[in-house]
């Protein structure tokens, strides 16, 4: 299957980053308890170097999980905490990829476990595979984009990973090696014998081979060399495998009492070219290179694509952005009448619900905004959702009461520079009377004319407990303030001139323990003044069904949320830990038997129930798990494509 990080491998060489255990040393934090367990002792340390490896332009990033096995962590006495650590390594570098904001990817480091199998020693294959597989679980479940077996030197070991990474999912695989600087492996395996384990792996064989430690650029590029002609005489094609290069930054010199790596980041590179010229199609650093070191291969590689066929913008990530220089758009047609952005096809998303046009299903997706400052990575996935047809992108305000960007402005960047029109999730949580009415009649001005009235998540469960949540109204009260500045003056009956025109929708939770009082209150908003409702995730028809035969028709649109499931992990934690969302049994039975195709069943699952439930609404908003947005774009198109097989009621 297509996976964007080999499309994005095809299309042009890609940057991976550092080293971090030495960044992470160099930075004051001790290797004493070993560095995994910074993941969870001291995330903000093990998040920074991630975003300073992003602001330097790399597009790879690396877990903190090179040593996250249960034989290493072993000598910590973390053998227990394995899932924990690589749950959080995969969770701590996609935050700062949400902070950073640039569309990086991130692959799940996994190192040697330190055993040797026997007779040699006492470990057995199947020892391997299963600390392997108790790895790569962690990371899948905390959302890793690939997996990056590095710095191995054992053949067997090496297949064993490998083997155990095909089994268990999925998803793009690199295997790197650790050659001295005479060409061999600590246990002697050559680049042809590397070739030959390759070639007995067959269709399990990894999408990437290559080096990374070991010795400096100078005897990696020679290793790299041999590697790609031992691969070219066993007939293994660029094809069919791919080649990396992540040396370390030289050899380590002894510098007073400390051992200091010499290689300067102009050195490292200078070999940008001649690792490109010799097949690398993932290049970066490993031990004793930091994000300068990057950023000079960055500029490196920027050089070298600008005076190829490659365009060097599908690899060039800036290591200073800002949203006016990102990229050029056309400016948006404005309204005359109030100079806000004409979006296409008009604003008001209620109108467009009420035709019930069979032939053009209603469909939003739902992006959050980001963690930082940086729109980079989220205007890409924007535009992604555009192209795959969908009407609307639908916008969270700081969910699960986690700090983002504001959801207005987040709106109004994707308005303006993708221009695919808006529904705003809009909380009373933050904001007391006076700010709500501000800030939407800035969302009437600014052309963000759709607004999801919410009361909102605690700040109790989310990064600043201690904050001060207003609640000066309920999602009720919202609607209502919404409903009198359409008709033209505020809450205290003062004109605001000409009245707003802004679409309302409320939300919906037809799974909710207490259904009395849900239907109490959804009759309370639609009494209010919404003009369309959005669900909770919804996992089978009864979930709807049974909640409408309890409440009776209802005289509003629905639209019904749609969050495919990833894994069984997933599932769990969704029904278990996320109020709001819950999962039938059979569902939960499906996603057990999923295994390693978890995705696809979710999807699937997903599919079948929008066949179900799609003569019940007029409109689905689609969740993406994990920021992936490829299969729910696939699903968007599906929708716009294929006309509804029955009419909307």
């Amino acid at each position: 299957m297509s996976h964007p990080f080999l499309e994005a491998i095809k299309k042009a060489p890609l940057l991976g980053d550092g080293a971090m255990g030495t960044v992470l040393y160099a930075r004051g934090a001790s290797s004493e308890a070993g560095f995994e367990k910074l993941n969870i002792s001291k995330q903000e340390l093990v998040q920074q170097v991630h975003v300073d490896y992003i602001n330097a332009g790399a597009q790879i990033i690396e877990t903190n999980s090179f040593s996250g096995n249960r034989f290493r962590l072993a000598a910590y006495g973390l053998e227990k905490d394995v899932w924990q650590i690589n749950v959080w390594a995969a969770k701590v570098a996609r935050n700062a990829r949400e902070i950073a904001g640039m569309p990086v990817f991130v692959a799940g480091s996994i190192g040697p476990t330190g055993r040797l199998l026997a007779p040699i020693g006492d470990t057995s294959k199947a020892d391997l595979d299963a600390a392997f597989r108790e790895q790569m679980e962690g990371l899948l479940a905390g959302g890793v984009d690939l997996f990056m077996i590095e710095s191995m030197g054992n053949l067997i070991e090496t297949a064993t990973a490998i083997r155990a990474a095909r089994k268990l999912s999925q998803l793009p695989v690199v295997a790197q090696f650790s050659f001295t600087t005479d060409g061999h492996t600590v246990f002697g395996a050559t680049p042809h014998d590397v070739a030959r384990t390759m070639k007995e792996l067959g269709d399990e064989m990894p999408d990437l081979i290559g080096i990374n430690c070991g010795a400096g650029p100078g005897p990696s590029l020679d290793t790299l060399k041999r590697l790609s002609t031992a691969l070219a005489e066993l007939n293994i094609t660029p094809d069919k495998i791919s080649l990396s290069c992540q040396p370390n930054a030289g050899m380590p010199g002894r510098v007073g009492n400390n051992f200091m790596y010499i290689s300067r980041p102009d050195y490292c590179a200078s070999f940008v070219e001649p690792f490109i010229e010799a097949g690398a199609r993932l290049i970066g650093g490993c031990c004793g290179t930091t994000p300068e070191h990057t950023r000079a291969m960055r500029a490196a590689m920027d050089k070298y694509l600008a005076g190829r066929d490659s365009s060097p913008a599908q690899s060039s990530f800036p290591s200073s952005i800002s949203v006016a220089q990102e990229e050029t758009h056309e400016t948006p047609e404005t309204s005359s009448e109030t100079g806000s952005p004409k979006l296409p096809g008009g604003s008001g998303i209620a109108h467009k619900l009420k035709t019930n046009d069979r032939d053009n299903f209603f469909v939003s997706v739902e992006l959050d905004p980001p963690k930082g400052a940086v729109p980079r990575k989220l205007l890409q996935a924007a535009q992604q959702v555009k192209d795959a047809g969908a009407d609307t992108i639908n916008v969270g305000d700081s969910p699960m009461a986690k700090v983002r960007m504001s959801s207005m402005a987040t709106c109004l960047i994707i308005q303006q520079q993708v221009g695919i029109e808006t529904i705003i999730h809009f909380t009373t949580r933050d904001r007391n009377l006076m700010g709500i009415q501000a800030d939407l009649l800035g969302c009437q001005s600014l052309g963000v004319r759709n607004v999801l009235a919410l009361t909102g998540d605690p700040p109790s469960i989310g990064n600043y407990a201690h904050a001060t949540a207003v609640y000066d109204v309920d999602s009720v009260g919202l609607i209502k303030i919404i409903s009198e500045l359409n008709q033209g003056h505020d809450i205290a009956g003062n004109t605001i001139g000409s009245p707003t025109s802004l679409s309302i929708a409320c939300a919906l939770n037809p799974t909710a323990e207490d259904r009395q009082l849900e239907i109490t209150r959804f009759r309370r908003k639609i009494e209010a003044g919404a003009h369309f409702v959005m669900t909770q995730p919804l996992y089978q028809l009864s979930d709807l069904t049974d909640f409408l035969a309890d409440f009776g028709e209802c005289p509003i649109p629905i639209i019904a949320g749609i969050m495919p499931l990833n894994s069984h992990k997933h599932s769990e934690y969704l029904h278990n830990e996320v109020p709001g969302i819950s999962i039938p049994d059979h569902v939960h039975e499906a996603m057990a038997k999923s295994g390693e195709n978890g995705a696809q069943v979710g999807l699937q699952l997903s599919e079948e129930l929008l066949e179900e439930i799609r003569p019940y609404i007029a409109g689905v908003y689609l969740v993406p798990s994990f920021g992936r947005y490829d299969d729910i774009c696939k699903l968007v198109r599906k929708l716009k494509t294929s006309p509804a097989s029955v009419s909307v009621k």
